[in-house]
């Protein structure tokens, strides 16, 4: 009795591993199911470069998550003494307006050990203004909240882009804007118990805690795609010339890297789908099934 009795209990516990195990295999092979999309993103997880935002439009639906690493010489915490990664996700709502939460965390080194949770937790805000049309660039507005209190990568800037192409195979895409050197925030202690909608202030970003100048005054770079499975990247992000690379498998998962002031590299990765456009796949499969 007692050995049929294991035996029941294993062959319980096989089953609940399998449907777990398949479960897991089950979502990821949805995600590889769902419509393609763009997904080449900045170091914060918006539409963009390397650093830059752009103003391209992106579909109704996009939904992107990811992760960059910004090394050590450009750090916007701790310049000199800690890189840093950045965990981001970003979703397209009414075609034009877009939400990016991100989380900035140091990452430890032999001589500065880190010792924190989450990090900098940040909501920004996109909105593309105008459209690209023939003879117009798109135009968008991207903000941080200022609900933030301590945040290093924030950004208030208007951007404008063009696309031209080259070649059958080949697309030119043009970025510039404007950093904002002021911003609005919280004026408050993390520490403290108060109202999200309290104590805000006008802030210089020359003058703040960080001091990194993140995306104050011009910038601007260019995009050599190729076909949809890569390109090349160029741009200042107002304080540096950044170079770098991007190549895109299966149209939704991108990996990029970047050389940052021809001095360290930069790298990441992001994957995109549309939680609204079924895939060619299942279209198929809908089309058969009638």
């Amino acid at each position: 009795m007692k050995a049929a009795t294991t035996k029941e209990v294993e062959i319980k516990q096989n089953r609940t591993i399998f449907k777990r195990k398949g479960g897991l295999v089950l979502s990821f092979l949805l995600l590889f199911c769902m419509g393609a999309v763009q997904a080449q993103v900045n170091l914060s997880g918006k539409p963009g470069l390397i650093f830059t935002p752009n103003a391209v439009a992106v579909e109704d639906g996009q939904f992107s998550f990811g992760y960059n690493y910004n090394p050590i010489r450009y750090g916007l915490r701790r310049r000199g003494t800690n890189p840093e990664q950045i965990l981001f996700a970003n979703v397209t709502f009414l075609k034009r307006f877009e939400v990016n939460v991100n989380f900035l965390q140091l990452r430890s080194t032999d001589t500065h050990q880190v010792r924190e949770a989450l990090g900098d937790r940040q909501l920004d805000l996109r909105y593309l203004i105008l459209k690209e049309k023939p003879k117009r660039p798109s135009l968008a507005l991207v903000l941080t909240t200022p609900f933030t209190i301590d945040g290093a990568m924030l950004t208030h800037a208007l951007v404008a882009t063009k696309n031209w192409t080259i070649q059958k195979d080949l697309k030119l895409e043009v970025s510039a804007g404007y950093g904002s050197p002021y911003y609005l925030w919280r004026d408050e202690s993390n520490l403290k118990n108060s109202s999200i909608l309290s104590n805000f202030a006008w802030q210089k970003k020359s003058e703040d805690r960080y001091k990194n100048h993140y995306l104050q005054g011009p910038f601007g770079g260019a995009i050599l795609h190729y076909k949809s499975v890569g390109g090349l990247m160029a741009e200042f992000d107002s304080q540096h010339i950044n170079m770098g690379a991007y190549v895109k498998l299966w149209d939704r998962w991108t990996i990029q890297g970047a050389l940052l002031n021809f001095d360290q590299v930069s790298f990441g990765t992001s994957f995109a789908l549309s939680l609204l456009k079924p895939s060619k796949r299942l279209k198929l499969q809908s089309h058969e099934r009638e």
